[in-house]
């Protein structure tokens, strides 16, 4: 029997409020875990926020059922994952912002570890922790690291946050303003640039947070998605470099990626495993 969730608008007004948005479309075989995973946090000054692109899977009979333990929810077509996300941005409160994929999971705890870093490094504007690849069936697989942030690692795709394990200050979103919408596949990483380029600070804490979860109709199972996300990623590196890629780039990111590699061999190997028994290739 799942655990009964908590009390409906408790709160502790000692904590900084925690908002989060969780777009979904057909999501319906993972978005009870999603929301339970956030539900479930022993943190009780929490917004959360539900937006659906239009579902036909069963989805909205989810959504309702938790209603309750809801902030708000919309369920109407959109024009992808960006656009969902603003929607739901616009409605939060909070003092940390984060979002949550609904074929995503946190872990317990997380909530807690996060508000305790923001209160701790007010100079902090974006907080990131590890995490943990699972299975379409939830099953835990390899650990995932975020990296301490660094543009020149980032533009040379040396630099990695582990996007649900990743939380931001409601004020160093309002200087970027909104997702771009344009962006279909790697909106995360749009984000983490416009932060950076608004002058954000971040921060990478050794906890894990959340789980990512990896099955065929993800970004990372899905070709199409993954030329996709190829494309939106150059975009995203162009804009920070100024400029169209040049073939020393190619040079400076292999060798970034080589020593990046160099400093921890086994969590690559371990992920290109995972990758390969999961969905029969060996990597994003």
């Amino acid at each position: 029997m799942d655990a009964p969730l908590p009390a409906i608008n408790a709160s502790d007004a000692r904590r900084p409020r925690i908002s989060i948005v969780m777009p979904s479309l057909n999501q319906g075989a993972y978005l009870e875990e999603a929301i339970r995973s956030v539900l479930m946090q022993s943190y009780r000054c929490l917004e959360v926020i539900v937006v659906d692109g239009g579902s036909s899977d069963g989805s909205v009979e989810t959504i309702r059922r938790y209603a309750p333990w809801l902030a708000r929810w919309v369920c109407e077509a959109d024009q992808g994952p960006a656009d969902a996300l603003n929607k739901g941005f616009a409605y939060a409160t909070g003092d940390i912002l984060g979002f949550l994929n609904a074929d995503d999971f946190l872990l317990p705890g997380c909530f807690a570890a996060v508000a305790d870093e923001f209160l701790n490094r007010p100079d902090v504007d974006v907080v990131s922790g590890h995490g943990f690849m699972a299975k379409a069936s939830s099953e835990l697989g390899t650990r995932i690291f975020s990296d301490q942030w660094d543009v020149a690692r980032f533009i040379h795709g040396a630099c990695v946050l582990v996007q649900p394990a990743t939380f931001f200050r409601r004020s160093a979103f309002r200087r970027v303003g909104r997702f771009d919408p344009t962006n279909q596949t790697a909106w995360d990483a749009q984000l983490w640039a416009d932060l950076a380029l608004s002058g954000a600070a971040f921060h990478t804490i050794d906890t894990p947070l959340a789980v990512h979860r990896i099955h065929p109709a993800s970004i990372s199972g899905n070709a199409r998605l993954r030329r996709q996300r190829s494309i939106d990623m150059s975009s995203i590196q162009r804009m920070l470099r100024g400029r169209c890629e040049r073939s020393r780039d190619r040079v400076y990111a292999m060798l970034y990626r080589m020593r990046k590699f160099s400093g921890h061999p086994g969590r690559t190997l371990r992920q290109r495993w995972f990758f390969f028994s999961t969905l029969r290739r060996w990597s994003l």
